[in-house]
């Protein structure tokens, strides 16, 4: 049993430092934007579509091949759809393999939009030019 409490134990804080709730990602840009790259792991549409103000775009299938315009001394915050969306997970999998430091947006763009938070679009109908 204690093995146990200390495993789970080791799961929470490693999900806690691996994940940034849309309040943590917020906090963070606002306090140093500057040290953190939003990634947008969606297809270039969707991007074009919705998306976190700051993010940049390179879809998942991307990644490999783009690798080198991410920076390694930055905090690195890959995000997808919405919970059940695992594009970002892979992303962050793979940069964490790589050696740079990741904070997945737990629950996407989706959680962002529900917190009441700003979105960007390449569309002008969406953004609300005439």
């Amino acid at each position: 049993m204690n093995r146990e409490l200390t495993d789970t134990a080791a799961y929470f804080a490693a999900k806690l430092e691996a994940e940034w709730g849309p309040f943590d990602l917020k906090k963070a840009l606002e306090s140093h934007a500057q040290d953190i790259v939003v990634l947008d792991t969606r297809a270039a549409d969707a991007y074009a579509e919705e998306r976190i103000p700051q993010a940049v775009n390179i879809p998942e299938s991307e990644l490999e091949e783009r690798l080198s315009e991410l920076p390694k001394n930055k905090e690195i915050a890959p995000y997808c759809w919405n919970v059940t969306c695992h594009l970002a997970t892979r992303v962050a999998l793979s940069l964490s393999r790589k050696g740079f430091s990741v904070h997945e947006l737990a629950g996407g763009i989706k959680a962002w939009k529900e917190s009441g938070f700003d979105i960007a679009s390449s569309k002008k109908e969406l953004a609300g030019i005439s």
